[in-house]
């Protein structure tokens, strides 16, 4: 028992930073939900309620469908670049990845904690760093591209939506469109002219090295030419598995695409008016674009204020449909990867605990 109990000490000393940002994340959500409904005077907990209940149950299900999706997608993805590489892992464990990725990336500012976890759990099923790294460094550069061709999609298509935005929504919107062709971008320089840009970075070390401003400029170099050499590999990783890659882009399209017709889903089935589903979907495009890059976990209140601002002018109650909307896609989303994600530390640290007694 007193083994266990410390056990228990180390897990939680050792996880302290994702407890805490898990308890930030929480604190939003239930700030956000407050301001959404104190903000609006005829919302009442027993009329959400009505309105759910009032809903068609078929569209509801697919809304939560659609979310599934989401994270089967992201783990199809990843499993075809690993394929492409050698390596061949079950459905389920691509799952695992996808949710371990989602949830870490919910919970910690600008998505930054996704990506490790997700990369130690490929890891420890025997997938080398140097394939993992790759492989996520492709995949997020697909999922930007997939959200970059949505959103190109809604502008041409339905540039009247845009106009339905207030102007700070709008400024959201187009920072958000210019950081995804930044991020792009690098991406590529890095990819095919990475002398330039790893010149580039070693002058401006070198620059604030001597005005003293860095330090251990040594060890950053060394890191610089080590992600140098990564994104050598991953150019030849796109020149020599072009189907691959692009068989993972539909799936992150896809991915991207089924979290957006979550909105689509629940608008029809509270509202079914399908002449204005494309709507929509666009502006539940937009919403994606202008929240993706707000370095909040999980955009928190950024994108339940676009939400509200765009689709106030096509719905009746564009408030009870964010709340269900953005119940299914996100916070269900969170809950589910968050329960994966606790299962899978358990079985770790259980098998842990049993491996140390043995010895």
């Amino acid at each position: 028992m007193r083994f266990r109990v410390e056990r228990l000490g180390r897990i939680l000393k050792s996880n302290k930073k994702q407890i805490i940002w898990s308890l930030i994340f929480i604190a939003l959500i239930v700030l956000t939900v407050w301001v959404i409904v104190k903000q609006n005077e005829s919302f009442s907990i027993e009329g959400f309620i009505n309105y759910v209940s009032a809903a068609k149950w078929q569209w509801i299900a697919l809304a939560f469908l659609c979310m599934v999706g989401f994270i089967v997608f992201e783990g199809l993805a990843v499993l075809q670049l690993c394929k492409a590489f050698g390596y061949k892992e079950k459905v389920k464990r691509g799952i695992v990845y996808s949710a371990v990725d989602i949830y870490f990336s919910a919970i910690t500012p600008s998505a930054t904690g996704g990506q490790p976890a997700s990369a130690m759990c490929m890891m420890q099923d025997g997938i080398p760093g140097a394939v993992t790294t790759i492989v996520l460094l492709l995949n997020l550069t697909l999922y930007t591209i997939a959200i970059i061709v949505i959103g190109a999609v809604c502008f041409i298509f339905n540039f009247d939506m845009f106009r339905h935005f207030s102007i700070w929504s709008k400024y959201m919107i187009l920072i958000g469109c210019v950081v995804q062709f930044v991020l792009l971008t690098v991406f590529l320089l890095l990819v095919y002219k990475e002398k330039i840009v790893t010149k580039i970075a070693n002058t401006g070390m070198k620059i604030l090295h001597k005005l003293h401003l860095m330090k251990n400029i040594e060890k950053r170099q060394a890191h610089l030419v080590e992600v140098e050499r990564q994104y050598k590999e991953c150019a030849a990783a796109i020149k020599n598995n072009k189907v691959a890659v692009f068989k993972a882009f539909i799936f992150n399209l896809l991915q991207r695409i089924s979290l957006i017709c979550v909105s689509v889903c629940v608008y029809m089935g509270v509202e079914g008016n399908i002449k204005r589903a494309f709507d929509v979907f666009s502006a539940q495009g937009y919403v994606v674009l202008g929240s993706n890059s707000v370095p909040i976990p999980g955009a928190v209140g950024a994108a339940d204020y676009l939400f509200i601002d765009g689709f106030g002018g096509i719905l009746k109650d564009p408030v009870s449909i964010e709340l269900l909307s953005r119940g299914i896609s996100f916070y269900c989303c969170i809950i589910i990867c968050g329960i994966i994600t606790l299962g899978i530390y358990c079985t770790k640290a259980w098998k842990g605990m049993k491996q140390k007694k043995k010895c």
